[in-house]
């Protein structure tokens, strides 16, 4: 009965020294790159308050 609650002690113990590391850094499309360079993206006819807009660049 002791080495059974000694040894659900110490997973307990394992998993808590686990939990407590910091999370490792993301990293992904989002997180790479805090400034996001502008460019030109083409943008397709619409409409935008009732009127229909032709295709156009817009900086992005």
């Amino acid at each position: 009965m002791k080495k059974i609650l000694f040894a659900l002690a110490a997973c307990m113990l394992a998993s808590t020294a686990a939990m407590a590391q910091p999370m490792p850094p993301r990293h992904g499309p989002g997180y790479d790159r805090p400034h996001h360079r502008p460019h030109k993206v083409w943008v397709p006819a619409h409409r935008e308050h009732g009127r229909f807009v032709r295709g156009h660049y817009v900086w992005r």
